[in-house]
């Protein structure tokens, strides 16, 4: 008969009886005798012995506890003690000063364990996202997650939803989903690597992953404050779901590594949406800097430098979601240092060959970094009365000059395109998620290539004109001397 002992030896109560039985013999004798209806215990057979001991005066019985020599104690492994804690080491930051999860030189992989009705629910969700909003329901809401696995870090309090605009999911297949994990919502502390939220982006536009990836790189090598992005290949229950942009989230946590002061107000432009300070801030300042109506008066609210160079690296770029071109992709940092607004931009997949048509069409190629505004614009109050000062004006044009020598240069562009392509081609053409063909994806490498070439080359022509000593022609464009 095999005997066995647990890790801790033995653990006897007087309720129940501990047993170790023959696996080929159910009805073999216990390893461990029984306590009998007297409190005794019989050890005649060789078992282990139990004395209760004196019990008269109403305590509880004292366990003496006999081992029959013969009982084989197994030499198991040490207790490996609790799962580390995922916020105890945190990778350094890399060289381009992002959170190590961010890092240019890795491609993270996470597992997700999640129960069939939560993945079900969340591709019902993504196919009728749009009917849900009308409806007045919310296609964005949080679903446990049983396990998030990284490395040897497992989370199993995380939750998951979809991420996005509605308006442009399209039904699976001819879609892939996309998903924002929070450690936050069942721990208001919970954290992963001392982040509180991960963002996947696969806008199906964005067909070589590399959009936002490189834009923000841009933003960061000219001295902008901008979130930090990478890709990363997502399983879903052991199976490869797809590569993703692993952006990341503007929230508490991406304030306090970028700002020496991280308590100010951040909103969030769509919608006016306040995302910190939730139970202590008022919009009596955000109200003050849209109420400005002179240059002068906008300055005493916002950073007015900050501002320009970050509409002047999205005019270079170009982006067609944020304040320079009309759209709603931004922050406004309330920072308490400075007591001014910062600007920060967001979510740059309408960026590069995005814009695609000729010159007169709703996207050119090269859209004038003045003059242009998209035809969707929700306005640009802040950038035009910025700019309505000749000092300003002159100021901007200095900021575009300096993003195209410190960031547009085309040969260095190629270079991380070709990097960051290498990293992860292997994941894309893996990806049977994903809403078009391997050779779209390798087509849109080269358009990438193709757009940024040809858009350093116009833009070293325009801004000659300015340099030379071109003047505003009163509607925005350069005029020659």
């Amino acid at each position: 008969m095999i005997q066995c002992v647990s890790r801790s030896l033995i653990i006897l109560s007087l309720a129940a009886t501990l047993a170790c039985t023959d696996s080929t013999n159910a009805s073999d004798t216990t390893a461990f005798a029984s306590v009998s209806d007297t409190g005794a215990a019989d050890s005649t057979d060789g078992g282990a012995a139990i004395d209760t001991g004196d019990t008269t005066d109403g305590g509880d019985p004292e366990i003496r506890l006999d081992l029959d020599p013969s009982i084989e104690i197994l030499d198991l492994p040490p207790d490996p003690g609790p799962p580390p804690d995922p916020n105890e080491q945190l990778p350094p930051p890399d060289d381009d000063g992002c959170h190590g999860l961010y890092a240019q030189d890795l491609l993270p992989t996470f597992n997700l364990t999640l129960e069939p009705v939560v993945w079900e629910q969340l591709q019902y969700e993504w196919n009728n996202g749009a009917d849900i909003d009308d409806d007045g329901g919310n296609p964005k809401i949080y679903h446990p997650i049983t396990v998030f696995e990284y490395e040897d870090i497992a989370i199993y309090n995380a939750e998951i939803r979809l991420r996005g605009n509605t308006t442009w999911w399209d039904p699976i297949p001819d879609d892939k989903m996309q998903f924002q994990i929070g450690f936050h919502t069942n721990d208001e502390n919970g954290r992963f690597l001392g982040l509180k939220r991960l963002a996947f982006d696969a806008a199906t536009a964005n067909r070589h992953l590399l959009r936002d990836r490189l834009a923000l790189r841009i933003m960061r090598s000219v001295g902008i404050v901008a979130p930090c992005a990478n890709n990363a290949r997502i399983f879903v229950n052991g199976e490869y779901y797809g590569i993703f942009t692993n952006i990341e989230k503007l929230d508490e946590t991406f304030l306090e590594r970028r700002f020496d002061d991280p308590t100010g107000d951040l909103w969030y432009r769509t919608n006016w949406e306040l995302k910190t300070n939730l139970d202590t801030a008022n919009d009596d300042r955000i109200e003050a800097l849209n109420d400005a109506e002179t240059p002068e008066e906008l300055y005493t609210y916002l950073d007015l430098e900050q501002a320009l160079r970050v509409f002047a690296a999205e005019s270079v770029l170009p982006f067609s979601d944020g304040m320079w071109a009309g759209g709603l992709n931004y922050y406004f940092y309330d920072e308490p240092i400075s007591g001014k607004f910062m600007m920060l931009t967001w979510d740059l997949d309408n960026t590069f060959e995005r814009f695609h048509d000729k010159q007169n069409g709703e996207y050119p190629h090269n859209p004038d970094p003045v003059v242009w505004e998209k035809w969707t614009s929700h306005g640009r109050p802040i950038y035009e009365l910025a700019l309505e000062d000749s000092m300003w004006f002159q100021y901007y044009i200095q900021m575009i000059g300096e993003v195209f020598e410190e960031g547009y240069q085309p040969d260095d562009l190629h270079e991380l395109i070709d990097t960051y392509t290498a990293q992860i081609q292997e994941a894309v053409l893996a990806d049977t998620n994903k809403p078009y063909s391997n050779e779209v994806y390798l087509e849109h490498v080269e358009l990438l290539h193709w757009y940024v070439q040809q858009r350093a080359e116009w833009l070293e022509d325009w801004l000659e004109c300015w340099q030379d000593g071109g003047v505003n022609d009163g509607d925005g464009f350069c005029e020659e001397p």
